[in-house]
């Protein structure tokens, strides 16, 4: 019995633990788009949409003077005072606000990758004659009859070693991307013969 009590008891602090930065999001959110609707209310009645629109207007003007702010904050941002004032901000809310900061941390991240360009890859797949065998490798580049190659550890594509060989100890993938011989590499393997 007592451990079914410190199960439930367990349960529900987690259970809270996660609730809570999700409510206080929800209430400052709530506070936010409320202080925006009453401007947009007051803009709809002035411009007279609220006549055209009805009771939407309200949050169509509202919704529109929030991200007029959104995009002018952006400029604002890039000045060195209020930068330092929103840092200010962001580490009382990590204090006051549990999860904060991961939370943020992981909008960045997605905001980075989505920024990102992927860079164009100059590599070619090949296989490496190495004593008796093939070792799946990258051809980085290639003058007269030697060539650079980069040989990948599996299961990384990233980690590896460098090799100036001879030309005549490569063997070009023809039809074979790079992607999908990083793929097999990762896979320890598996699909490589099917690239051959």
């Amino acid at each position: 019995m007592k451990k079914i009590l410190l199960k439930i008891e367990r349960n529900c602090i987690s259970g809270a633990l996660l609730l809570l930065p999700l409510l206080v999001f929800f209430i400052l959110l709530g506070k936010v788009w409320k202080f925006f609707q009453n401007y947009g209310e007051k803009f709809a009645h002035f411009l007279r949409l609220d006549l055209v629109l009805g009771k939407y207007a309200t949050d169509i003007v509202g919704g529109i003077i929030l991200l007029v702010l959104i995009y002018f904050s952006g400029f604002l941002m890039r000045l060195s005072l209020l930068k330092r004032f929103t840092e200010w901000v962001d580490n009382k809310l990590m204090i006051f606000l549990p999860g904060y900061e991961k939370n943020k941390k992981e909008a960045e991240e997605k905001l980075k990758q989505r920024d990102r360009k992927p860079i164009p890859s100059t590599d070619l797949p090949i296989l490496l004659k190495v004593g008796e065998y093939w070792q799946p490798a990258h051809l980085i580049e290639e003058k007269e009859d030697k060539a650079v190659v980069f040989i990948p550890g599996a299961p990384s594509k990233d980690n590896g070693q460098i090799c100036i060989v001879d030309i005549d100890q490569i063997k070009r993938l023809a039809g074979v991307s790079l992607e999908n011989l990083d793929a097999s590499i990762h896979a320890k393997g598996k699909g490589i013969l099917n690239l051959i």
